[in-house]
């Protein structure tokens, strides 16, 4: 598929590169590793000031009113650079925060310019709806005087050290509501681990967390199942963006090695076997390219369905860890080395391929969602006549 864009889209991805330029590289992710959390905030304001966190918040919210596709556009330049902001994440929560239907107080439009603004580290803690009963982490919210008290555990939580608050989705016995839960909640314990990228994941434990719904309600049972489930697959399909990129730069650091790189008195790149490693590696990177951006166009424009998104979070994840692995090969013994910098695109690979779910996660996800289609458009559609083929004149 060619990736056609308009002048916006264009004018959007020139300027994601100059700030990636400017602000990004492997040097400065190499001296972010070991501090925490493992981002830059003043990196994070000049995102913020780039627009990129209200891209997909709607106009009348303050936002831009865009879509994935330029959330996608502006991650893979991330992912290039070795940004690890949050700024999926951050945005999602953002359009989270914009369309929320619920909201009777100033609290959740406070917690919007504040988020949009880079000063509100807001982080999504959502999970699938349509998780298997036996994998889900259910997070219970019973009423309370004016509003919840949530008690459950949510594992895996990315960023969840740097946190000023979280978007749970919390399960009532009416249904499924969002609702901002503050870092600084009584009831509420944070659990970290490091990554290997240097970024860091939690586990969230909820003890009668107290919460009033009037300030910090963003979606009640009418709306919030199916708004998780929208933030969730705009998370995924950021993070599968970042991806994107990852690859790509680890491939290019690679084959501008193998143009210098001399063994036998010529260069490695002219092998034949390091040529088709190296092509096997393009193949995969555009493959993910084409599924990544047909999906976001579809989810885009109301075509798209959850399986796609899932299928795009599979194929990346599966890409990016046998490209960067694939790079490290092509690269030697000196790829092996914390001072080169292949090591860090594998790294920050194995970071995203785990997050918000594996591979595997993800394929089962597909399998159910893909028969969960299936089943409703063999539901709704009514079984037609086969016409009869009207013989030929001219048939003997």
């Amino acid at each position: 598929m060619e990736l056609v864009l308009n002048d916006d889209q264009k004018l959007l991805r020139e300027s994601a590169e100059k700030l990636v330029e400017r602000c990004g590289g492997a040097d400065k992710h190499r001296n972010l590793r070991n501090t925490e959390p493992g981002f830059d905030d003043s990196r994070l304001k000049t995102i913020s000031k780039a627009g990129w966190l209200s891209l997909m918040v709607p106009e009348k919210s303050g936002g831009l009113g865009l879509g994935v596709t330029e959330l996608a556009l502006v991650l893979e330049q991330a992912g290039r650079g070795l940004l690890t902001e949050p700024v999926a994440a951050l945005a999602a929560a953002a359009r989270a925060v914009g369309v929320g239907q619920a909201a009777t107080g100033a609290g959740t439009e406070e917690a919007l310019n504040k988020v949009v603004a880079g000063e509100n580290i807001l982080i999504p803690v959502l999970q699938d709806p349509l998780v298997p009963d036996e994998k889900r982490e259910r997070i219970f919210a019973e009423h309370y005087h004016y509003g919840y008290q949530l008690t459950g555990v949510r594992r895996g939580v990315p960023f969840s050290d740097a946190a000023h608050g979280f978007i749970v989705d919390a399960n009532t016995s009416d249904g499924i509501i969002l609702i901002i839960v503050p870092q600084d909640t009584r009831g509420l314990n944070i659990k970290i681990s490091r990554s290997v990228d240097g970024t860091a994941h939690g586990t969230l434990e909820f003890t009668e967390a107290t919460l009033m719904a009037d300030e910090l309600l963003i979606a009640g049972v009418k709306h919030g199942e199916a708004l998780a489930a929208n933030i969730h697959d705009r998370i995924l399909l950021g993070v599968s963006a970042e991806m994107l990129g990852v690859m790509e730069q680890a491939l290019e650091l690679a084959t501008s090695y193998m143009k210098t790189r001399e063994q036998f008195g010529r260069p490695i790149g002219s092998f034949q076997a390091l040529q088709h490693r190296a092509v096997n590696d393009h193949i995969e990177i555009e493959l993910t390219r084409s599924l990544l951006y047909q999906a976001c166009e579809a989810f885009d424009s109301g075509n798209g369905n959850r399986a796609m998104v899932a299928a795009v979070k599979t194929r990346a994840s599966e890409a990016v860890v046998s490209v960067t692995k694939s790079v490290i090969q092509m690269h030697g013994a000196i790829g092996f080395t914390d001072e080169y910098d292949a090591g860090l695109y594998l790294r920050r690979a194995m970071t995203l391929a785990a997050q918000y779910g594996n591979a595997a996660e993800h394929k089962e996800r597909y399998a159910i969602l893909s028969r969960m289609d299936k089943g409703k458009g063999g539901s709704s559609s009514k079984r037609r006549k086969r016409k009869k083929v009207r013989k030929s004149i001219f048939a003997s």
